[in-house]
């Protein structure tokens, strides 16, 4: 397996065998392995299951089950299964199975270790890496969690070939951001790639980018340093964002990498107003148009539900003292804007005239 940063563990494959090799070598009796519904057809999770069948739990993924209910649900079924504090949980899904397998090692004992076996791009080159754990509230996204570092993450860039094009798409998304942050390198393997998205001669490298990048930014856990490298940098399409897939939960038509897409396009325009001269709109609409993205904002941020955007943007985490935390994009790099509320409204309602 390739090292891709050591302080953190963060390793990656592309072979099956490096990762049963893993865990073979470090499953011990007394750990849990958690397993999303959906890769239990594959070779490799039908061999996991035949080893460890009596400490595992199988969840549908979706983010409806990052609830207080299923959280509590969860945390009664591993300790109905036995663990101690020298106990290990396996995680193997997206992110909403990272997530809310996280908080539930963060909280079980005081603190169990977590190592998470991500099996889409989105958490592989994202929710994986950085600490954050949660669970969603009928407020918003992730208002209720912890910052929890996994004893390591394994990407094996083998699970992709499994995977729908939407959620290939999603994870896209996150691996656009990066580019526009702060990695042009990133930027131009992007714009070169044609075909499939998946099985070409770039996928790896733009994991490893992907990654590297984040990795920048998380060394301030709580988001409170503004500087160049602060991790509110890591936001960028997720004001807006979080607020339409909060509007969107229930009905589950806007999974998370397509309203950090919309997000994007929106604060991108709020940077070109500001003249803050970031990427043009059209080459970010294309982008997001090649890599099946939604490229419109209108049919998700306009006049009919601007005040229910801006309620989710007042209850966000990243609000305070009737300010918010907006990160734009200035030229090619990532800033942290502080901006009130009131002038953050009066931006969006020119925006959608």
């Amino acid at each position: 397996m390739k090292i891709i940063n050591k302080k953190n563990n963060i390793y990656s494959t592309n072979s099956d065998e490096d990762l049963m090799n893993y865990l073979n070598q470090n499953i011990k009796i007394d750990d849990v392995l958690i397993l999303d519904k959906s890769i239990l057809r594959l070779t490799i999770i039908k061999r996991i299951i035949k080893i460890y069948k009596k400490r595992i739990i199988v969840i549908k993924a979706s983010e409806k089950i990052k609830t207080l209910f299923q959280y509590a649900k969860l945390v009664e079924g591993i300790l109905k299964i036995g663990v101690n504090r020298n106990s290990v949980i396996y995680s193997f899904g997206g992110g909403t199975i990272g997530d809310l397998s996280g908080f539930a090692a963060s909280t079980l004992l005081r603190g169990i270790n977590h190592v998470m076996i991500p099996t889409t791009l989105l958490a592989m080159v994202d929710s994986s890496i950085g600490g954050k754990t949660g669970i969603n509230s009928s407020i918003g996204k992730n208002l209720i969690g912890s910052f929890y570092l996994p004893e390591a993450v394994i990407i094996n860039s083998n699970f992709l070939k499994s995977l729908p094009k939407r959620e290939i798409s999603c994870g896209y998304a996150e691996i656009i951001k990066y580019a526009l942050i702060n990695n042009n390198n990133l930027l131009k393997i992007l714009n070169k790639i044609s075909g499939d998205l998946i099985n070409n001669d770039y996928i790896n490298d733009i994991i490893y980018l992907s990654v590297k990048t984040k990795i920048k930014y998380i060394k301030d856990f709580k988001e409170q340093s503004l500087g160049k490298y602060s991790r509110a940098i890591l936001n960028f399409g997720h004001t807006f964002g979080h607020a339409v897939e909060s509007l969107n939960l229930r009905k589950g038509d806007v999974k998370h990498g397509e309203a950090v897409a919309i997000g994007m396009l929106f604060e991108i325009k709020i940077s070109q107003l500001l003249n803050l001269k970031p990427i043009s709109l059209l080459n970010l609409e294309n982008l997001l148009k090649k890599y099946d993205l939604p490229f419109d904002y209108a049919p998700y941020i306009n006049k009919k539900n601007i005040n229910s955007i801006m309620k989710k943007i007042y209850s966000d985490k990243k609000s305070f003292n009737d300010n918010t935390n907006l990160i734009l994009i200035k030229e090619n790099t990532g800033i942290v804007k502080n901006i009130s509320l009131k002038k953050l409204k009066s931006i969006t309602l020119e925006l959608i005239k």
